[in-house]
């Protein structure tokens, strides 16, 4: 018998400041507020139990609580949340929150450590105060800088930053800048990735002036070279991990793993009977304080090999047949007449029941899911991440 699929858990903390004009995350701009966060926290707390037993026994092996802006929420509640959820935890348990600059201080975020929170996201986007005025930004560049001081300070030693670039107005030498500064803090990831404008954004409805293809082309190859330098491995499409310190919690949505998911907005997967099964939580947190949560529906079984390889082509490295069949419960067969005219279009290498995406294929990876629509029709492709997934840096759309 297939050992179990690791699972996670994701918590959506759905209010912010303000809403980004990039961001298409649900989120909720009502600022900070103690009471409604006690009594949202109680609901996420009912919802977790209810949801028990999906796990089947099994501990989680990452936490990570995305938003809107988390760090609005006193660490005290983050405490109140994480000691309910502990015993469910797996030894050495990797729990991540974001934070926006904008939102936090040494104290703070003092106190979420001592919560429980093991790794802390930042949501930087940029350390030029031009950039952070066009993206709406409720921080200034000295914030974003202070915040990662206050980090170090505060005890984390895994820390990510989310470093956005394509920016209205940035040129390549700016871009450049961001990176470098990043680059000179002792943090463990980076997840660097291009603005793209979203339908139902302000952004989208109203397309600031962006850099021409020449300046992105550019921003991406000194960028990558650059990181690469700074002993960045490129391990995800944006996410870059030194000393081999990646981000768990990610990498579960990325290997098609299991993974709870509370609060309003949330969706979760699970696996279970030879069956995928998706949740999806009703985009209104008041419904969910009062107990309106939604159910899990079944993913049809021709649907399963387009949303593994949406998900697993993320991932650099090498994909082999067993790992595929513990995860969709479907056989490798299922995907090998997509694989062998991926390979026909050297966008695959194909060895038996192993492949991998080539460097070819990683620039035209939206061609090669194509190959695996024919009996999803219905899905939308978007290679950066399957549309209802959450609490993933690296997208845009943090409200963090």
């Amino acid at each position: 018998m297939l050992t179990p699929l690791p699972a996670s858990l994701y918590v959506h903390y759905p209010f912010c400041v303000r809403k980004c004009p990039y961001c298409d995350f649900f989120s909720n701009p009502q600022g900070a507020c103690r009471s409604r966060d006690i009594r949202y926290a109680r609901a996420l707390c009912e919802d977790f139990d209810s949801n028990l037993p999906w796990l089947n026994g099994r501990k989680h092996q990452s936490v990570y609580l995305g938003g809107g802006t988390p760090s609005l929420c006193d660490p005290d509640v983050v405490g109140m949340l994480i000691s309910h959820i502990r015993p469910y935890l797996a030894r050495g348990c990797e729990i991540s929150m974001e934070a926006n600059p904008g939102t936090t201080d040494r104290q703070r975020l003092e106190g979420y450590r001592k919560a429980g929170v093991s790794r802390l996201s930042l949501g930087v986007q940029s350390f030029d105060d031009r950039m952070l005025k066009a993206l709406g930004r409720i921080h200034s560049a000295a914030q974003a800088q202070k915040a990662v001081e206050d980090a170090l300070d505060a005890g984390f030693s895994n820390i990510n930053l989310d470093i956005m670039h394509g920016l209205p107005g940035q040129d390549p030498q700016m871009a450049l800048s961001d990176l470098k500064q990043a680059c000179s803090y002792p943090i463990t990831h980076l997840s660097w990735y291009e603005l793209t404008l979203e339908e139902g954004t302000r952004f989208g409805d109203h397309p600031p002036m962006l850099p021409c293809d020449d300046d992105l082309q550019a921003i991406e190859d000194h960028g990558f070279a650059f990181l690469a330098s700074c002993g960045f491995e490129r391990y995800e499409v944006s996410a870059f991990a030194r000393n081999g310190i990646k981000c768990l919690h990610n990498c579960n949505y990325w290997l098609f793993g299991d993974y709870l998911g509370i609060g309003a907005g949330a969706s979760g997967k699970v696996f279970t009977g030879g069956r995928t099964l998706r949740r999806a939580c009703p985009e209104d947190p008041q419904a969910f304080v009062e107990g309106r949560r939604g159910e899990y529906q079944e993913v049809p079984s021709q649907e399963i090999p387009f949303e593994y390889m949406l998900n697993r082509l993320r991932l650099y490295g090498d994909i082999g047949a067993a790992e595929y069949e513990k995860a969709t419960g479907l056989p490798f067969e299922t995907i090998r007449a997509g694989l062998e005219e991926a390979s026909r279009m050297n966008c695959v290498e194909l060895e038996g029941r192993t492949f991998r995406l080539t460097a070819f294929g990683r620039l035209m990876l939206n061609d090669v899911l194509e190959l695996f629509l024919s009996e999803a029709p219905s899905h939308q492709i978007d290679h950066r991440e399957d549309q209802d997934r959450q609490g993933s840096e690296g997208r845009n759309g943090r409200g963090a």
